[in-house]
């Protein structure tokens, strides 16, 4: 059967890429704001001679410049491209800070490495090299510019006394630890994001190996549930005709049969009967899995004559193992509006657990109480109890605790499993209290029918 695979609509790489560059646009302003007032306060509180007209100038075209990438940022196609734009922009809009605070012997040439840095993160290797050559380029080229006297040097006073923009062998060194600085950053910075995005896409890729595993384990699970849906189904017809002939040869049809066969026919009918409830229940647990809706007829059952009919089904079993059985019913009818064979499965199930579980001579006790919205039905046994691992998993289909495996061989795990199930149906929950050696409380609580 093909089964669908998980595919994402953007890769992860993209989605990256796209929250990078939006976080490259709000480090702009940063920038800008910070700009402005590291020149403004060199100038009037250190009393440096900076050039603050175009210093403040090439912010406010950064400025500009970052409200047009803001603006275009939802209509690009290509952000690779978009981001070499932007940074190669910042290069410029750098290296002309850089000349008018003083060329070469300003410090604010270091921060071309921290943007070498960011474009390792956001670019491909290819252009963050590319992008790092750039930046040399520039470097080189208003070096060399000032050098020959083509572009007039910004000479800043207060923090350089003596120039030496104009000597050469400082002109050949600043060039040379530029271009190893800038390329040697890029290198390192490449390399760790090459890793990164390996193991990123290695996670991606498992991301999507148990997507598509779990997608197909789900598939095969509903195939599972079908096939158990109509093999569960079949047995229906046999177990109605067995039933249908029990009941004949009860009435009478097949001839007169002694007191003791008839009894042993009854016995026989009832629990066929028991059996045909169950197939049904283990129907509606598999329909609800799959989908499939269910045909109910709810009617009004007073609960205390539930308890008292199932107790009835069950005396030759608890009488075999001489328990005690105590029964408080609550002083008038407690109804609840129920499908009668779902409450027959949900207290079947529970008090048979009781009874199978309890040693020799035990007790089991069985309480309802009614509130004004709530009716309570309490079970509770002095036998093996639970072990406390297996409490959170003995509603799971086909689990049995250890215990009472090596307790009673015989058994599905299956009957917890269906009274969830139906309780769950009619808005009622169940909880489990027990403790190993001294018993099990079930606790089962049906909201009350407001009509009733």
């Amino acid at each position: 059967m093909p089964y669908k695979t998980h595919r994402p609509e953007k890769s992860s790489l993209e989605e990256e890429l796209i929250e990078s560059i939006s976080r490259f646009i709000t480090l702009r302003w940063i920038i800008v704001a910070g700009i402005c007032t590291t020149s403004i306060f060199a100038r009037f509180a250190l009393k440096i001679n900076l050039p603050l007209t175009p210093i403040l100038f090439i912010a406010f075209c950064i400025l500009m410049f970052n409200f047009a990438c803001l603006y275009l940022q939802k209509y690009v196609k290509s952000h690779s491209n978009f981001t070499n734009i932007q940074i190669s922009a910042d290069w410029i809009a750098l290296v002309s800070l850089v000349h008018y605070t003083g060329g070469i012997e300003s410090p604010v040439i270091f921060y071309f490495i921290f943007h070498v840095i960011i474009a390792a993160f956001l670019l491909s290797k290819r252009a963050c090299y590319f992008q790092a050559g750039f930046a040399v380029l520039l470097i080189t080229g208003l070096s060399i510019l000032e050098y020959l006297h083509i572009t007039p040097h910004v000479h800043v006073k207060e923090l350089f006394p003596n120039p030496v923009y104009d000597n050469g062998l400082y002109l050949l060194s600043i060039i040379f630890f530029s271009i190893t600085s800038l390329f040697f950053s890029a290198y390192l910075a490449t390399s760790v994001n090459c890793r990164l995005r390996r193991r990123e896409n290695e996670i991606v890729t498992l991301k999507d190996n148990i997507t598509d595993a779990y997608n197909r384990l789900e598939e095969l699970d509903r195939e599972k549930s079908e096939f158990t849906y109509k093999v569960t189904h079949e047995l229906r017809s046999p177990l109605s005709a067995i039933q249908s002939l029990l009941k004949s040869i009860e009435e009478g049809y097949a001839g007169e049969i002694s007191h003791k066969a008839r009894d042993l026919v009854v016995r026989s009918e009832k629990r066929t009967s028991f059996l045909i409830t169950l197939v049904n229940g283990l129907l509606d647990l598999i329909a609800s899995k799959i989908g499939k809706t269910k045909e109910v007829d709810t009617q009004l059952i007073d609960i205390n004559v539930a308890v008292k009919d199932t107790l009835q089904l069950m005396q030759e079993k608890a009488k075999s193992k001489d328990l005690e059985i105590i029964i408080n019913t609550t002083p008038k009818p407690s109804y609840i509006k129920i499908v009668p064979d779902d409450l027959d499965i949900i207290l079947t199930n529970l008090i048979d657990n009781s009874v199978k579980y309890t040693k020799q001579g035990g007790t089991i006790s069985i309480s309802n109480t009614i509130t004004s919205n709530e009716i309570k039905v309490e079970i509770s046994d002095t036998g093996i109890g639970i072990i406390k691992d297996d409490l959170e998993k003995i509603f799971k289909e086909f689990y049995r605790s250890k215990n009472a495996k090596q307790n009673d061989m015989r058994g599905t795990g299956l009957g917890l499993s269906i009274v969830e199930n139906l309780i769950n149906q009619y808005g009622a929950n169940i909880k489990i209290r027990s403790e190993v050696g001294k018993g099990t409380t079930v606790t089962v609580t049906f909201p009350v029918d407001q009509e009733c």
